[in-house]
């Protein structure tokens, strides 16, 4: 996607994950869609940012097989008290709506999008840029 209305750098749509609450007031969060966001980049910097992009994603994935191991948390005692702790962390580590396995499979998502979003217009710029060099040097 890119802008091409001046100002030197290319234009990309930045993905973001909306979060609502759980219809009727129940606990927990649930996935409303998406947001869009426009940017630009200074086109040298572009590659720079797939770079940043695909390391927060690499961190996600390492932090989301940290959360997977709480969801087989087992109890500390035998009293109903540890009980309910382990179904409560093992709720808010997992995948559910609202859980942190889930948050961090929604921001994955949003990041790939957002990556290949600013890596689609940086190849766009390379190939414009790339023609606009062959007509300047065939005289055209």
């Amino acid at each position: 996607m890119l802008d091409a209305g001046g100002g030197g750098g290319i234009s990309f749509m930045a993905s973001t994950p909306v979060v609502g609450a759980a219809a009727g007031g129940a606990a927990g969060s649930t996935l409303t869609g998406s947001s869009q966001t426009r940017f630009t980049v200074d086109p040298d910097q572009a590659q720079k940012l797939i770079d940043g992009l695909n390391d927060a994603i690499k961190e996600l994935n390492d932090l989301r097989s940290k959360s997977d191991a709480l969801g087989v948390t087992q109890p500390p005692g035998k009293d109903p008290y540890s009980g309910y702790a382990t179904v409560a962390i093992r709720n808010a580590a997992g995948q559910s709506p609202g859980g942190y396995g889930w948050a961090n499979q929604e921001a994955i998502k949003a990041l790939k999008t957002t990556r290949d979003n600013v890596q689609a217009a940086l190849n766009t710029y390379r190939g414009l840029d790339s023609s606009g060099r062959n007509t300047l040097s065939s005289g055209g």
